[in-house]
């Protein structure tokens, strides 16, 4: 009988110690979910999908479509002379010229309708996260165009000449936006920020970009403050 005392004696034993083993371990795991999500939310206002062992645990949620990391301002300035030739000679009279500015802010940021998802090692805790490439967002004229024209007695500058060089300064500043360090800026922005929270907190974290660079934008109004 004392046999069988003793062998159900060490039996709840073993469990007790795997059911507190296990018990913490869930615990660190919480923990550390909820610190990912908590420095997700801080530097980049989205909730990313975090997976555990490929189960979900928590999804993707954001309370805004796009979120601007970094901007500058730039004032553009495009401009174009013109004349009339006869072989190859330049015609008195007909040399015109235009040139146009105006100052620009550029924001460079996240759609953060795309995937953020983070994938956790429940046994190390090492944070994997999965983020899509930062964007320009928005192209916005902040000041006035200054318009300077030089017309030709025998070669006037026309509307559609005006149109079309004002369109295409906006042009120039997304091409201006797409071709600067704007998004890179943002990635590594948002790469040390979420390394300094994370890692603070005693998770190893490694950030992987995923998809591909976006086409150059439109020129549009502010999207985040």
């Amino acid at each position: 009988m004392k046999h069988y005392v003793g062998i159900s004696l060490v039996l709840v034993t073993l469990a007790a110690i795997i059911f507190v083993a296990v018990r913490s371990c869930t615990y660190a795991v919480d923990h550390t979910v909820d610190q990912v999500r908590d420095a997700f939310v801080q530097v980049l206002r989205v909730q990313p999908q975090v997976t555990v062992n490929q189960r979900v645990i928590m999804t993707q949620t954001a309370p805004i479509a796009e979120f601007a990391v970094v901007s500058k301002e730039e004032l553009v300035t495009l401009g174009f002379t013109e004349h009339l030739e006869i072989w190859s000679m330049q015609i008195p009279l007909t040399e015109k010229k235009v040139t146009v500015e105006a100052p620009f802010r550029l924001k460079a940021g996240f759609n953060l309708q795309e995937p953020f998802t983070v994938e956790i090692n429940p046994t190390t805790h090492q944070v994997h996260a999965s983020m899509p490439h930062a964007k320009i967002l928005s192209v916005e004229q902040i000041g006035d165009l200054v318009y300077h024209a030089e017309d030709a007695t025998l070669n006037r500058i026309t509307d559609e000449e005006r149109a079309k060089i004002i369109n295409d300064l906006h042009s120039t500043a997304s091409d201006s936006a797409e071709k600067s360090s704007l998004k890179s800026d943002a990635e590594q922005q948002v790469t040390q920020r979420l390394k300094d929270l994370i890692e603070h907190n005693g998770q190893p974290v490694q950030i992987e970009w995923t998809g591909t660079a976006s086409p150059p934008s439109k020129p549009s109004g502010p999207i985040i403050p």
